[in-house]
């Protein structure tokens, strides 16, 4: 199953992976500092835009999560996106 997502948002959902593969979980302006140290322009709110199309593409395994009075975390679950693409 192939994504529809541009490439920005590819590479936004790759840095979702990254911090999964280091047991973290990025808020948005995680994300952004993983995009520009990979030397990609990227603002917060392109970004949260990004990220906002993620969680409604089926097969990304990205879900976020906010608690009451914090930043959203963006969560990937790699059986999530496995299940989906089956």
């Amino acid at each position: 199953m192939s994504l529809n997502l541009s490439e920005r948002q590819q590479q936004v959902l790759q840095c979702v992976k990254d911090a999964k593969a280091e047991n973290k979980r990025p808020y948005t302006a995680g994300v952004v500092n993983r995009m520009q140290k990979k030397g990609h322009e990227i603002t917060e709110k392109q970004c949260a835009y990004d990220l906002g199309v993620i969680i409604r593409t089926k097969g990304t395994g990205v879900i976020s999560f906010k608690p009451t009075g914090m930043r959203t975390m963006w969560i990937y679950n790699e059986k999530n996106a496995q299940e989906a693409n089956q």
